[in-house]
């Protein structure tokens, strides 16, 4: 393991470069160091030697023999690990709060780097390298130990933390951080365990209202915790199934309220009820439901509308509006008879009156016998109706009247100068006379003038209906 951590040392060398060059200067006053001493007695080089083997935890090595390629050797195998201990172990070393870990371990760490370092720099390279050696491995067991109590210690605060007990997880955490000072995730585990106290209090509250059945008060408490500590899995599903309860509960209000309204002949509040209940489940059943009954509401709010409308209508005699508002009415209910069966009759009485309203309009072609016939067919139907329209019966009796005095004859009374001969074309001759009196009918006539002598002269005239006699003069007085 040592000599594969060596050799990813190796990688380090350059950043020991300026460090090396410190060691050499002190290397080169140790060189004058081993010359007093290799002219000293056997013995107290001896005593010297047992004095140095003293140190913690370092290594003695006996006296080499070895050839100066040797000893270059072991000086350079040591500086590689030591650039693996200083570059590798010593910074996650650091992370580790040790005093307050181990203050027995980090004294040892300490003394046995000093002891390396120093023999080192007394050209002990096998002793250095040994003692590096012992450093490095007990670094090594050190982090391992410490990086697999770190992670016992962050779960048991977890599951602490998850458990809502404060003690517990504040002692789990502050191990955790003094075994890794640097771990953010710790840092932030630190923080929320201080909100323990706050989720405890909330749990309470929720475990309350859980037990008194306030399914509203309960979710908003757990989303409340939810903020504080949104990892929670099980409160996350208890939100998750109060939300659908109090969806289902909602909708359902809402549908009765929607029904409720719609019986009380309040249609915008149903709708507004149906609109809500739709933004929760769009899809349901029940929506199409409340939809059908208001449209099948206001669907019989405008036939009650359209009937009371053309009842309204009838009693003015206004038959146009009663089958405007009887369309309608069928419109919505095909199958109505009753409306049927008045829209027929509005029908029947708005077609006589513009009938007999158009002979009225043109009396004189009454006195035609096909026209009277007609004409008195259109009476003979208008009497059916006489309790239903007065306007009708007021028109047939009018149209009546016209009938009978475009059908009778007047006396017209033609003046002349007894020297003009008098006739009226398509009827007959009148002749020549100072007064005669002729019966006609009412109606156009076009009376010709003769005389010798003298220009034709041609009168039109209208007899009118409503008069009891008519008279006219006509003479011929214009030379040719």
């Amino acid at each position: 393991m040592i000599t594969q951590k060596i050799a990813e040392a190796k990688l380090a060398k350059r950043k020991l470069f300026f460090q090396t060059l410190i060691i050499i200067l002190l290397l080169s006053v140790l060189c004058v160091a081993l010359i007093i001493w290799a002219s000293m007695p056997k013995t107290i080089i001896e005593a010297s030697e047992a004095e140095t083997a003293q140190p913690l935890e370092s290594v003695e090595i006996p006296a080499s023999t070895d050839s100066t390629q040797d000893k270059e050797m072991l000086r350079q195998a040591y500086l590689e690990a030591y650039a693996y201990y200083e570059n590798t172990l010593k910074p996650e070393l650091n992370k580790i709060d040790l005093q307050q870990w181990d203050k027995a371990l980090a004294e040892r760490l300490k003394t046995n780097e000093t002891a390396a370092v120093k023999q080192f720099g007394e050209a002990k390279y096998a002793q250095a390298k040994a003692t590096l050696d012992g450093l490095i491995k007990l670094a090594e067991t050190a982090i391992t130990d410490s990086q697999n109590q770190f992670k016992t210690a962050m779960q048991d605060a977890q599951q602490a933390f998850d458990d809502n007990q404060y003690q517990p997880a504040k002692l789990a955490i502050s191990k955790a951080l003094m075994l890794d000072t640097s771990s953010q995730p710790a840092v932030d585990l630190a923080d929320r365990i201080e909100q323990l106290p706050e989720i405890a209090a909330l749990v309470e509250q929720i475990n309350v209202a859980k037990v008194e059945n306030d399914l509203q008060k309960e979710l908003t408490l757990i989303n409340k915790l939810l903020t504080l500590t949104p990892e929670r899995e099980a409160f996350k599903q208890r939100a998750q199934t109060l939300q659908t309860t109090l969806n289902n509960q909602r909708f359902q209000s809402l549908i009765t309220q929607s029904y409720t309204a719609i019986e009380n002949g309040r249609i915008d509040a149903a709708k507004s009820a149906l609109s809500q209940a739709r933004n929760i489940h769009p899809n349901r059943s029940e929506i199409g439901d409340v939809n059908a009954a208001i449209q099948q509401y206001e669907k019989n709010q405008r036939v009650q509308t359209a009937l009371t409308n053309a009842s309204q209508a009838e009693s003015k005699d206004d038959w146009q509006t009663v089958k405007t508002n009887l369309e309608q009415v069928l419109k919505e209910t095909p199958n109505n008879q009753s409306a049927t069966d008045k829209l027929a009759m509005a029908n029947t009485i708005l077609s006589l009156n513009k009938k007999i309203d158009d002979y009225l309009k043109t009396p004189y072609r009454l006195s035609n016998p096909e026209l009277v016939d007609q004409a008195r067919s259109a009476i003979n139907e208008a009497a059916k109706y006489r309790n239903q329209s007065a306007s009708l019966t007021k028109q047939s009796r009018e149209l009546e009247n016209v009938l009978t005095a475009v059908n009778r004859t007047i006396p017209v009374e033609v003046r002349s100068d007894n020297q003009t001969h008098i006739l009226v074309r398509g009827v007959g001759n009148v002749g020549v006379t100072d007064s005669k009196v002729i019966q006609l009918k009412p109606g156009q006539y076009t009376f010709e003038g003769k005389r010798q002598g003298f220009k034709s002269k041609l009168v039109e005239v209208t007899i009118p209906f409503d008069l009891n006699s008519y008279s006219l003069r006509i003479v011929c007085d214009e030379p040719i």
